[in-house]
């Protein structure tokens, strides 16, 4: 069984939902994990690929966005595929990918906005149907970024 979470964030705002997404990469990426971050759109892979590099001075997260070599980095993001073999999906999509239960952990960001906190219960409920049992943290945003 896949051990899966919801993150829901005090902050709505999408800038600190990145800004979470970098801190629990980080922390994943330094407990050796394999990380698949799997985005809502090109947009926002482009925008987590620079903040990956630039959201904290004295942090280095190696990754590799919409790249077919996926096996190359610890850490992959894209809005397309998810590679074949990750320990952990951090989920920003609407959607509950389709091969989600190939992963060890699946982590849902959800910021604090009513749209994403309905489509995260409507993915909630998918998970519970197929017999997962996720879990849910209330989660304070950190603004801090170095």
């Amino acid at each position: 069984m896949t051990q899966i979470d919801f993150h829901i964030l005090e902050d709505a705002t999408p800038q600190a939902c990145l800004h979470y997404v970098c801190r629990l990469t980080e922390k994943a990426y330094t407990q050796g994990c394999q990380i698949h971050i799997h985005t809502a759109d090109e947009n926002m892979t482009e925008q987590l690929d620079e903040l990956l590099w630039t959201f904290r001075e004295r942090s280095f997260i190696p990754h590799q966005a919409n790249c077919a070599e996926h096996e190359l980095c610890a850490v992959t993001l894209n809005h397309a595929e998810l590679p074949e073999k990750r320990e952990v999906l951090i989920n920003l999509s609407a959607q509950v990918p389709s091969s989600y239960a190939q992963f060890d952990r699946i982590i849902e960001v959800i910021a604090n906005d009513e749209t994403l906190k309905q489509q995260g219960r409507a993915r909630f409920r998918y998970y519970t149907e197929r017999g997962e049992a996720p879990t849910h943290q209330q989660l304070k945003t950190d603004r801090t970024t170095n």
